[in-house]
């Protein structure tokens, strides 16, 4: 069964990238663009910025929307915990005395992010009243380890889809792509 799901999570990629009548190139910088915006903590702005930028490097659009799907309600905690991480630790030699220790950003990441908190009171006031309290409280370390981090799954997502894409293309000639 986990076979059979993999195989089409394989078939879904394949058709919605893979597939893209755009250079691997632009298509590459679309994932690798979407992917560090889904890093971002620029939470409901995602799709705008995304756009724009794509269309300032002009990367492949498509490409970008997709990817930034990674970031969503189920995967804040994922995201955002261990970037916050990665900035605090950072962060922490710089101004050490800024910083709210791992016992104090745990209960609040708990309350905010437990699976019958976002599924029950994602839509009420005092979530999004506690959350903004949060993000203004852990705000530096976020944006700085939301940045090297999606910094770090962009590059390496860039290098592995425009690989990727080369060797599907090489292996597929029958089909047609362009190649600009």
């Amino acid at each position: 069964m986990a076979k059979k799901r993999k195989h089409k999570l394989f078939r879904y990629f394949e058709y919605k990238i893979l597939h893209i009548d755009d250079s691997p190139h632009k298509i590459a910088l679309g994932v690798a663009l979407g992917l560090f915006i889904a890093w971002s903590p620029l939470l409901g702005l995602h799709i705008f910025i995304a756009i724009i930028l794509s269309m300032l490097l002009r990367a492949n659009k498509f490409a970008a929307l997709v990817s930034i799907w990674v970031s969503n309600v189920f995967t804040f905690f994922i995201i955002y915990y261990p970037a916050y991480l990665v900035g605090r630790f950072i962060f922490n030699a710089f101004a050490p005395d800024r910083t709210m220790n791992k016992e104090q950003v745990s209960a609040a990441f708990n309350k905010l992010f437990a699976p019958g908190n976002i599924l029950t009171e994602l839509f009420t006031k005092q979530y999004w009243i506690d959350f903004i309290a949060l993000t203004k409280t852990i705000g530096p370390e976020l944006w700085l380890g939301c940045f090297i981090v999606g910094g770090i799954v962009a590059v390496s997502s860039y290098l592995i889809c425009y690989k990727l894409i080369i060797s599907h293309r090489v292996k597929n000639p029958h089909r047609r792509y362009r190649q600009y």
